[in-house]
């Protein structure tokens, strides 16, 4: 079993990690992955790179049917004063997106612009809570290259000041899901219409199974004392007369990719979850916050909405890694709203245990599949 050293760029010992197991693969391994969202393709992804068969399943009749089919997401970094194990591994997770995404858009797969594309984020903060965050960045002492701090009026018309990621970006998840499951190849087999019950009979069927669904994934692989919940959120399209110029967060979620006009507000976070229909109520106070954050920046025409859920546990943080006392059964889930931050590095991770070669390091191993603290 080999050790990762998690320092400030863990990054390239993961990914020496990820390229020694091409030493080790089994052509002729077979693993089911359950759930063909960007969680399951990049899972997929990164078996197939190993020269593993993999066989992909999910109930809906194509992939990024869930949370993945949101036409928008963002991606960056998280900041905590404490810099948390949440922060340093959203660190981690950020250096795996973005050289996914460079990978991929290399092979011709996805195109910079207008797949995804990294124009910086802005997380805006509360008036009363910058004095503080302001602080918390002269503590952590950051390179600006990560992180710094945006005065008010600085990167767009508002009285919110806010952390500025130079490097934070957008991706539309099911493009990325479909490239990543085109650079798959043969060795990939997609199982649509499929819905998995019982992974009983894919134990028996094939030498790993790998629980990839937001939804009911410890239903099919229960681990007693863990708990998860699921969370509604809605998104709202809307034409967009004026570009913001960066991803937005913090007190108003926007994104406008350039090559496009329109612009997508959210997301709402709803529980308990009662029904999926989208409703006005969840667009106007999507367009309310933009308002509240952004005066002076206007909105078109309203276009559409959408609604996915999200699986949060209970430290919210994901579950990545082998399930307890079941041997051959593997998760990777419990992304959250952070699913664009852990599906390549739970690809990785997913994958060195299948072919068992794990990365361990203390900063992983707090995202194994895992019981509540009592």
């Amino acid at each position: 079993m080999r050790r990762l050293s998690c320092c400030h760029r863990p990054m390239s010992s993961l990914e020496k990690d990820s390229h020694a197991l091409l030493n080790i693969a089994q052509p002729s391994s077979t693993v089911a992955v359950i759930g063909a969202g960007i969680a399951g393709s990049s899972v997929a992804l990164a078996l197939c790179k190993l020269g593993v068969q993999v066989h992909l399943y999910d109930s809906a009749s194509g992939p990024a049917a869930g949370a993945s089919g949101n036409w928008v997401g963002a991606f960056h970094p998280h900041i905590t004063r404490g810099d948390s194990p949440l922060s340093q591994l959203t660190r981690l997770g950020f250096d795996y997106t973005l050289r996914a995404l460079e990978d991929l858009t290399d092979k011709g797969l996805l195109e910079t612009g207008v797949d995804w594309d990294t124009p910086g984020h802005l997380q805006t903060v509360p008036a009363e809570e910058a004095d503080r965050m302001r602080e918390t960045l002269e503590l952590l002492n950051f390179p600006h290259t990560l992180v710094r701090w945006a005065q008010p009026n600085e990167l767009l018309p508002t009285a919110l000041g806010g952390l500025y990621f130079p490097q934070g970006g957008w991706v539309k998840p099911a493009r990325w899901v479909e490239a990543n499951l085109q650079a798959c190849g043969e060795l990939l087999h997609t199982h649509y219409n499929s819905k998995v019950t019982d992974i009983t009979p894919l134990q028996a069927q094939y030498s790993a199974v790998v629980v990839c669904v937001a939804e009911n994934a410890l239903e099919l692989a229960p681990i007693p004392g863990a708990r998860a919940n699921t969370v509604k959120g809605q998104i709202s399209k809307l034409r967009c007369p004026v570009k913001p110029g960066v991803v937005l967060s913090g007190e108003s979620y926007a994104i406008a990719p350039a090559a496009d006009d329109w612009l997508v507000l959210g997301a709402t976070y709803e529980r308990p979850v009662l029904h999926m229909n989208p409703t006005a109520e969840a667009d106007a106070l999507n367009m309310g916050r933009f308002k509240a954050a952004f005066p002076e920046l206007p909105l078109g025409e309203f276009l559409d909405h959408r609604c996915a859920v999200r699986s949060v546990w209970h430290d919210r943080l994901p579950a990545i890694g082998p399930v307890p006392n079941r041997p051959g059964l593997f998760m990777s889930t419990g992304f959250g709203s952070r699913g664009l931050l852990w599906a390549a590095l739970g690809g990785a991770i997913v994958a060195g245990h299948c072919m068992g070669q794990p990365l361990e390091s203390k900063l992983l191993g707090k995202i194994t599949p895992r019981a509540a603290k009592a």
